[in-house]
């Protein structure tokens, strides 16, 4: 089944390969995030939202589901004058966002698990005022897979234990049979 958190995690193997972005191995998930050494520039990959449109009222239950994968990406210079620290942290993150799409969009183990990317947004805020400005990228990449009736709950089955076989052959000749015991796993 593909799941949103596969797609996260798929996500930030995607942004760790070597050369993939400028934050290099500062890609956090939710479980890394305490990890954060303080350094920057630093990508937070989270999914924080997911909505399924069913594929409708005849048969097993079954979803085209949209997840959203959100980057976070964060950025540092230092103090320049002319507000010029503040346009090199935007410059940091435009760039950024272009290195994300580019690792993410036909990376082939997500690929492998959707049907398209349907849309993708992104906003960038850099503070105008302080020393040292720490700006901020989100970009949402929206990721379309299926779920289908075998991804959900299955009611308990017994398990085949053999299969008795018997032929109903014309009168006066032999009926064949067959057994075959399974064996116990």
């Amino acid at each position: 089944m593909t799941t949103s958190s596969n797609l996260r995690e798929l996500a930030v193997q995607g942004l760790t390969v070597s050369g993939a972005t400028a934050a290099g191995s500062n890609v956090y998930s939710p479980r890394t995030w305490a990890t954060w050494d303080g350094k920057y520039p630093m990508l937070l990959v989270q999914t924080p939202d997911e909505h399924g449109e069913s594929w409708g009222r005849q048969g097993a239950p079954a979803f085209t589901v949209t997840t959203t994968l959100r980057v976070t990406a964060r950025a540092q210079a230092a103090a320049l004058t002319n507000d010029a620290a503040a346009a090199n942290v935007e410059e940091q993150l435009e760039s950024m966002r272009e290195q994300i799409k580019g690792a993410l969009i036909n990376y082939p183990p997500i690929m492998s698990l959707l049907q398209q990317f349907p849309a993708f947004r992104s906003t960038i805020n850099v503070p105008r005022d302080g020393q040292s400005p720490i700006g901020e990228l989100t970009l949402d990449l929206e990721m379309e897979h299926v779920q289908g009736p075998e991804d959900f709950f299955q009611p308990p089955a017994v398990p085949l234990q053999g299969v008795d076989l018997t032929i109903q052959m014309p009168d006066g000749t032999t009926e064949p049979g067959l057994t075959i015991n399974l064996p116990q796993t």
